[in-house]
Parts: structure tokens; C-alpha cells; sequence
């Protein structure tokens, strides 16, 4: 067997040989590896939407969610409390005269519900 003489060139952990360095190139971000690295299934940038687009989908999500309704054979339901000052302040604030969480809550259901309901169906018959 011969003898390697090579140097290491990893100082050992508990040496005092060891130089403390940072790359501040790394040290602002952990993940910088996971970013510069161009990634297939990240999606395609998207493009700028203007003032327009933002006013119209306003508009749409103001039509769909926040139009005032009077709720008939209402029920109460228990969610958390982040939660609710959330819909609670969307309602106020986006929402015209007479919306409220309940009526808001209740388009957002309805919605959810149209959306899944053949999903819903299938897993209904497993």
C-alpha cells in the first residue's frame, strides 16, 4: 500500500486552522440554488395587467361575491377568528352598502360548490 500524502483541503470542524466565511452573495437568501436555477415547472412570468383588466375583474368578483342578499332559513357556522376579521374586511371595505360576511360567505359556497359539483359526485360514489 503506498502512502497518500495529499493534502486535505477541508480544514478539520474544531480546528483553529478553520477560516469563518460567508459568501454575501448566499447569505441574504438560503435558497438561492433553488432560484437561479431555471426550473421546467416553474410557470412562464406573467405579463402586466393594466388598469382596465384590474377595474373589470373588480368588477366581475364584485358581481359574483359581494352583491347584498338577504339570506332566508340561515344557519350558523364556526370558523376561526383570523378568518373571519379577513371576510369580515373584504366585505367592508370592497363590498357596497348592505354586504355583509354572511352573504359573502354564502356566494363563496355556492361557487365552491358549483365548481366541484361533479368532482363531488364521483367521490360521493367510492
Amino acid at each position: 500500500m503506498t502512502k497518500d500524502d495529499s493534502i486535505n483541503s477541508t480544514p478539520a470542524v474544531n480546528s483553529n486552522d478553520s477560516v469563518d466565511t460567508i459568501n454575501t452573495a448566499t447569505s441574504d437568501n438560503l435558497f438561492i440554488d433553488e432560484q437561479t436555477t431555471p426550473d421546467a415547472s416553474m410557470p412562464p412570468k406573467q405579463q402586466r395587467v393594466g388598469k382596465q383588466q384590474r377595474k373589470s375583474d373588480f368588477a366581475d368578483f364584485k358581481e359574483t361575491y359581494l352583491l347584498p342578499s338577504k339570506l332566508m332559513k340561515r344557519h350558523s357556522v364556526n370558523i376561526e377568528e383570523s378568518v373571519w376579521e379577513q371576510l369580515e374586511r373584504v366585505a367592508r371595505i370592497l363590498g357596497d352598502r348592505g354586504s355583509n360576511v354572511g352573504s359573502y360567505i354564502n356566494a363563496i359556497l355556492s361557487e365552491h360548490l358549483k365548481i366541484y359539483a361533479s368532482d363531488i359526485e364521483v367521490w360521493r360514489k367510492l
